[in-house]
């Protein structure tokens, strides 16, 4: 809940000025831009090579990481095939915290998933992208549906949702005073 009282806001439970809220809900929404652009740059690639893109979202001590693939066989992007070498990674693994201070992968257990009521519990899985937990992008501009959600340190929400059919991506941001996920 945020509640305002003067030059102070309380945050889940905390208390702190109004400019240090304000920055950690800029890293957030700036990782989620960042974020978001890289899944726009993995469909530019995929229709540009004509080969499925898959960013793959792996926990490494905790923190999540992910990196992008390009399909080297035909037949997408895949876990076996990744780890064999016939889909070659396209960049560098990133950690989302290492360029937003405070930020990463995280629902808390007290906030719904994107489309739901019930707050989503202790362990919630910040990706949700089926089993592979990767994001695949298809020169015909599909993708893989699904929701990313990342957290700052003070707890602001921020929930990424990949529509399907046409890969493109929502920014929601979750509001602590109506109880509501919002569409930026």
């Amino acid at each position: 809940m945020v509640v305002a009282a003067g030059l102070f806001v309380t945050v889940a439970g905390l208390s702190m000025p109004m400019l240090t809220v304000a920055r950690h809900q800029q890293q957030v929404a700036s990782a989620a831009r960042y974020l978001g652009g890289r899944i726009m740059l993995a469909r530019a690639d995929a229709a540009r090579s004509g080969a499925t893109v898959g960013l793959q979202f792996v926990n490494r001590d905790g923190q999540v990481v992910f990196r992008p693939y390009r399909d080297g066989d035909g037949d997408g992007v895949r876990t076996a095939d990744i780890g064999s070498g016939v889909d070659r990674p396209v960049g560098e693994e990133i950690a989302i915290g290492d360029l937003f201070e405070g930020v990463r992968f995280s629902l808390s257990a007290a906030v719904p998933e994107v489309g739901s009521t019930a707050a989503a519990g202790d362990g919630a899985d910040p990706v949700r992208l089926g089993v592979a937990d990767i994001l695949s992008v298809t020169p015909l501009g599909t993708a893989t549906s699904g929701t990313l959600y990342l957290r700052s340190r003070e707890g602001h929400q921020v929930a990424l949702r990949v529509l399907g059919a046409t890969g493109r991506v929502q920014h929601h941001t979750y509001d602590f005073q109506t109880g509501r996920w919002r569409i930026r």
